[in-house]
């Protein structure tokens, strides 16, 4: 993302170009790149294969000088288009400050066009340091191509904003590429002088822009100048008479005279200036060199003369180390798509899971039904292993319904991307419902619950609920079997945070088994033959951090155990729970 430096006026942005594979966005760059640097003096970095004309991406840093007495630096990008880059675009176009989204007007590919559109807003929403709403320039390229879509057409399509700009072009041609990095760049220099509060007082962030424009066009009409100039074969060549030992006439000497491209200010001089020989200015060509005159020239020319050696040193390191990089985003690239492939299958799967989960609720609520009115009497009274039987049923359906409910609240939680609205949360309340909801297994199992007084806390009260659930239905499935089962719940104020504890002196958890104990379809090896689904505690966890805090325990085989739900007091959705939008902003 780019920033601003108040104090040394600097103004640093970053602008991306965005679009399909092969649609233009390089070569615009290429086209931008040859009104700023004519002679190459910055080089513009891509890394390209035969396959793909953008593999990473391209870069190409631009220094505008001063304007409106700031320092302006850009820095242009561009995307890989191919949707197997998906990945890469999101990292390239993390923390953009304007956008150009250049469009392939062929007729053939509006489908990929519009999907590349609907990632790019994707990408703009979800990602760190960007937003929808930055400056985004429309650049419809190929309009020397036949069957080509007409601009209105492509407006209806892809001006999403009212105050978004098309702008036609050939970029092969360099026609229209130039008109819309302008306009961008304007724009995400206004709007940068306007975020830092900079356009008050005797600023104003449009004369800035304005500035920027018309600085844009100053440079460009001045390398076009220069171009107009003739090739360097057809240029008149100035002769220089050099004096040669002995009586041999003197050697000609007829170099091509530079081509000076004028300076737009002295922040930003594009022009190359002619070597000043040490008989004198450069502008003085017809002077005749002395000895010594001569001497310094062949000093300086065999100096010059070893630097080719170190550049092609330099070349071969670049050259394996950008092959390096090729090979390692070859295969990140193939990589990627495998991944999307196993995700898009396992999101199959998941909703195949879910919607199968809730089906299940229909025919399991129907016989928990049957079974509840034979236990009442309410079809005749029932002889006592008859009733037995239909107690055993009844316990089975009640398991098969946790198991039921909690894989549907595991899966929603892992895949669905679950959103926990904070508000405040009566734990007295909840934990007053969570009583009634389990009221019958607390009588089966005689459980004697003491509640003390609980916290109002900013918390999402379905998430509590499910974490109560889980908490009080572990202990009373794995309470004492010589002892009277009793569950302490009370909390305590912590350093920006409430302590919510759910104690029991139930079995205990063995050391073993600790560190996978919140892990999906995890039990204690101490709880065999006690019904369980081995997802709760999994359930809880997820859910507490969900909040931005954690659940921590400490236990005694044989003696009980104590879970602690660390609750902040102002509660976020934590980088590390799949709760949180960050997990899902980063793809993982």
């Amino acid at each position: 993302m780019g920033f601003i430096n108040v104090a040394e006026r600097t103004i640093s942005a970053k602008l991306v170009y965005y679009g399909v594979g092969v649609g233009g966005k390089t070569t615009s760059l290429q086209q931008v790149h040859g009104i700023f640097c004519p002679r190459n003096e910055v080089q513009l970095v891509s890394i390209n294969t035969e396959e793909d004309s953008t593999l990473l991406f391209d870069f190409l840093p631009i220094n505008l000088g001063r304007v409106g007495g700031f320092k302006i630096r850009i820095q242009g990008f561009t995307v890989p288009g191919q949707p197997k880059y998906r990945q890469m675009r999101k990292y390239v176009l993390q923390g953009a400050d304007a956008v150009v989204f250049v469009v392939d007007s062929q007729r053939s590919r509006l489908q990929e066009n519009l999907e590349s559109l609907q990632s790019m807003r994707e990408n703009l929403r979800g990602s760190s340091g960007t937003s929808e709403d930055i400056p985004i320039v429309l650049q419809y390229n190929k309009r020397d191509l036949p069957d080509i879509l007409g601009e209105a057409e492509l407006d209806a399509q892809f001006r999403f904003r009212p105050d978004i700009e098309s702008f036609p072009s050939v970029a092969t041609e360099g026609q229209g590429v130039f008109e819309a990095f302008v306009q961008a760049a304007s724009l995400l220099v206004e709007k940068k002088v306007e975020l830092y509060g900079l356009g008050r007082g005797a600023t104003n962030a449009k004369e800035v822009a304005e500035g920027v424009r018309r600085k844009l066009w100053d440079i460009c009409d001045d390398v076009r100048r220069a171009r107009a100039v003739p090739p360097i074969g057809q240029l008149p060549q100035t002769r220089l008479e050099v004096p040669a030992p002995g009586p041999a006439a003197p050697a000609e000497i007829a170099p091509p005279p530079p081509v000076a491209v004028p300076a737009a200010d002295d922040d930003f001089d594009l022009s190359y200036e002619l070597r000043e020989t040490a008989g004198g200015p450069a502008d003085d060509l017809g002077a005749v060199l002395t000895d010594a005159d001569l001497a310094h020239e062949l000093a300086v020319d065999a100096r010059v003369l070893e630097q080719p050696v170190q550049v092609e040193q330099d070349d071969s390191l670049l050259d394996r180390t950008v092959q390096s990089n090729l090979e390692l985003a070859q295969r990140y690239g193939e990589l990627d798509e495998q991944r999307l492939l196993l995700e898009r299958k396992v999101h199959e799967l998941v909703d195949v899971a879910q919607q199968t989960v809730h089906d299940l609720n229909r025919p399991i609520s129907a016989i928990r039904l049957m079974l509840s009115t034979l236990a009442k009497g309410y079809l005749g009274e029932l002889s006592t292993p008859v009733h037995q039987a239909v107690q055993n049923g009844l316990q089975a359906v009640h398991q098969m319904e946790r198991l039921v409910r909690d894989l549907l609240d595991s899966s929603r939680l892992d895949h669905d991307g679950m959103r926990l609205e904070f508000a405040d949360c009566d734990l007295t309340l909840v934990l007053g419902e969570v009583l009634r909801t389990l009221r019958y297994e607390i009588e089966e199992h005689r459980v004697a619950v003491q509640v003390e007084p609980m916290p109002i806390v900013r918390a999402d009260s379905w998430a509590m609920t499910k974490v109560f659930l889980n908490l009080i239905g572990n202990a009373i499935a794995y309470g004492p079997t010589t002892a009277e089962p009793t569950i302490r719940i009370h909390a305590e104020p912590g350093d920006g945070e409430w302590r919510v504890c759910v104690s029991d002196n139930g079995i205990g958890i063995p050391e073993q088994d600790r560190p996978r104990l919140f892990g999906r379809f995890e039990r204690g090896s101490n709880t065999g033959g006690i019904s369980g689904t081995g997802l709760g505690l999994h359930i809880v966890k997820e859910l507490v951090q969900g909040h931005g805090g954690c659940v921590s325990f400490e236990s005694t085989v044989g003696q009980g155990t104590t879970f602690v739900l660390h609750l902040p007091l102002e509660p976020v959705l934590a980088p590390h729970s799949r709760l949180s939008t960050t997990a899902a902003d980063a793809d993982l």
